[in-house]
């Protein structure tokens, strides 16, 4: 498997717990302001013709490059066809700067695909123009309400129109990274505020085979597409978001044991010392890897037994067991 220069750094990060943290280098040069006069949906006949123009030759060469480059299989595309009658999210991992051509790739012509992006993608110029042309949002500061209201009244109008717009819920883009870091909410906010289903997608590597083992290609990427999850109406609206935050989440890690064959409770690397000041969404990720394999996980115990009376944690119990065999 490739190593990046980042991964070191990802390390550091996995045993703080922060998992969200910005890696790879962005700037705001050459940046248009995103607040409420920015425009999301263009209706300009010209504009209309140059993203479909940019649309069509995304989903034509996409699959090419996506095989040259990734050896990219995917898996699942069929579940998109569940929600083609009305508007959606879209979640993933974000692990390449091409990764939603693969996406792009899953959709196919089922949907207009839209992709939200940090307000850093907002490129002024000839760049930015084929970025807006390809179907890229981005967001807006979270203290800017008139930006805010700006993007609300996009989404509201995209899902009318029963398009899919797609959020990295990880945030920040981790090079080649293969466990699925914890989610923050927006996603997931935004899918019980209209009441649509979210489609999640995770993008998994191993090693290349056939021509591309030959060429000595670095890794091969499998994209899984995964069945919509949709708000639970019975519950009240906090309840909904953090109840299909937690499902998407149990989604994806069970996804990742079964594709790389991991049953560790902790799938994740965090050290003990820093259970305390991890973030909350980083909590409830290793919560759910715990509860996958019928363990538990709170800060002061790490992973336990919930069946058992048990003073030590397992994680502990185990790394004593591991010194007493050296």
């Amino acid at each position: 498997m490739a190593i990046t220069k980042y991964d070191e750094t990802y390390a550091e990060l996995e045993k703080k717990g922060e998992f969200n943290k910005d890696v790879t280098p962005y700037n705001y040069d050459h940046t248009i302001k995103v607040d409420g006069d920015y425009v999301y949906i263009n209706r300009k006949l010209s504009f209309r013709i140059l993203s479909g123009c940019i649309r069509g030759l995304m989903l034509g060469l996409g699959p090419l490059v996506n095989s040259l480059l990734f050896g990219c299989k995917i898996v699942g595309r069929e579940n998109f066809d569940a929600v083609k009658d009305t508007g959606c999210f879209s979640i993933s991992n974000h692990v390449n700067y091409l990764d939603n051509l693969m996406m792009r790739q899953a959709i196919g012509l089922r949907k207009r695909y839209y992709l939200t992006v940090g307000d850093f993608n907002s490129k002024s110029g000839f760049a930015g123009l084929m970025l807006r042309s390809g179907g890229v949002l981005p967001l807006p500061p979270e203290n800017c309400l008139s930006g805010m209201r700006n993007l609300n009244v996009a989404f509201k109008e995209l899902l009318a129109d029963k398009r899919i717009i797609h959020f990295y819920p990880e945030q920040s883009m981790w090079m080649n990274f293969r466990k699925p870091r914890p989610f923050k909410k927006g996603s997931f906010h935004y899918a019980v505020k209209y009441d649509v289903p979210v489609v999640p997608m995770f993008f998994c590597y191993s090693e290349p085979t056939g021509i591309r083992k030959l060429f000595k290609a670095s890794y091969k990427v499998t994209l899984f597409v995964m069945p919509a999850l949709y708000p639970d109406k019975s519950l009240p609206l906090k309840e909904r978001e953090n109840d299909l935050h937690r499902r998407a989440m149990e989604m994806y890690i069970r996804k990742y044991r079964e594709f790389y064959k991991v049953d560790d409770p902790l799938i994740y690397d965090i050290d003990p010392s820093n259970y305390a000041t991890m973030p909350v969404e980083t909590e409830l990720a290793c919560k759910v890897s715990a509860e996958t394999v019928g363990l538990a996980f709170d800060r002061e115990r790490g992973v336990y037994n919930p069946n058992e009376a048990q003073e030590e944690p397992l994680l502990q119990a185990a790394a004593a067991k591991d010194e007493d065999r050296t």
